[in-house]
């Protein structure tokens, strides 16, 4: 049976999607009926979760903590409509992405869509600090995709994968974190600890990803090897090749590009290459864990390891 915390937890995640179906409804059908399917179909919501979490042990009002999630919950899912068009993606989450099931220019037309919706409720916020940092988060993500695209697999390096982390997965958490802060008056130190403990949380959560696309059934309700199949280089991958010889690159790479997925992961395995990842994963922990002990109540401590490491551990 829920306790309490989850119950509140479940009723907020309720509204935050209530509010999101508010912000996105539309008079055109089309408009509605991928809006429906996303709302549906959007995943656990981690955004939401950690805004519900963090604020209400910072004592923020509660309609306010709705208003962020829901902007917040709406940026990052324009990101991955985008992200499924450059990518090509059929599947998210084991059904069909928004480009797969209505085709291109419906897609790349709904991203936008909820861009501007997402401005619109921006604007309409108060305070205009909130709205700043959020669109600061909203620019550094399209930032983050470039590098991603510049660097493709023949570039891509430990350096610049970390850097797509930071600007296509952290950015927005450690955005998050920021606006908890102006909303509950801290000062700029505890504001910049706030942005770390962002920074912190989704560079675990991306690297708790990379682990989770090599295991059999994961939290994360991700597809086996789907990274793999999509021919992304991902961390486990990069720590192993920054040690190979060249000759040794181009055979995995040829793996790779086989799909021969059994012989890489044999291969990630043998040199280390999880163990590395799931070390820099549990540091990034150690810092959420860290950077949280300054911001909650003793009582409440407990629960909120609990749920860095149920959400941060494959």
């Amino acid at each position: 049976m829920p306790n309490i915390e989850e119950q509140n937890l479940t009723e907020f995640l309720q509204d935050v999607k209530l509010k999101m179906a508010n912000i996105t409804f539309s008079k055109d059908a089309d408009i509605n009926e991928i809006s429906d399917f996303l709302n549906e179909s959007h995943g656990k919501f981690i955004r939401s979760q950690v805004i519900y979490l963090y604020g209400s042990n910072l004592g923020i009002k509660k309609e306010r903590l709705i208003e962020l999630a829901a902007a917040s919950e709406l940026i990052h899912l324009s990101t991955l409509i985008h992200d499924d068009i450059i990518d090509e993606a059929d599947l998210r989450r084991n059904k069909p992405t928004v480009v797969k099931k209505w085709g291109l220019k419906k897609a790349i037309l709904y991203g936008d869509y909820l861009y501007t919706k997402t401005f619109k409720t921006l604007n309409s916020i108060e305070n205009h600090e909130i709205a700043s940092v959020l669109i600061d988060c909203a620019e550094k993500l399209i930032e983050g995709e470039f590098i991603q695209i510049r660097a493709n697999n023949t570039l891509m390096t430990i350096d610049y994968y970390m850097e797509v982390i930071e600007k296509k997965t952290a950015v927005l958490f450690s955005g998050i974190l920021h606006c908890l802060g102006i909303y509950s008056k801290q000062n700029q130190e505890n504001i910049d600890y706030l942005r770390d403990l962002g920074l912190s949380f989704g560079k675990a959560f991306q690297l708790n990803d990379d682990l989770a696309d090599f295991n059999d059934s994961s939290s994360t309700g991700k597809a086996k090897f789907k990274d793999l199949d999509e021919g992304k280089l991902t961390f486990p991958i990069l720590i192993v090749l920054k040690e190979m010889s060249q000759q040794e690159q181009a055979e995995f790479k040829g793996q790779i590009n086989s799909k021969d997925f059994i012989a890489i992961k044999e291969q990630i395995n043998e040199r280390g290459g999880f163990k590395k990842t799931r070390a820099e994963r549990d540091d990034a922990i150690d810092n959420c864990i860290e950077y949280t002990s300054k911001f909650i109540k003793l009582d409440n401590l407990d629960n909120m390891k609990k749920f860095l490491r149920n959400t941060l551990l494959a």
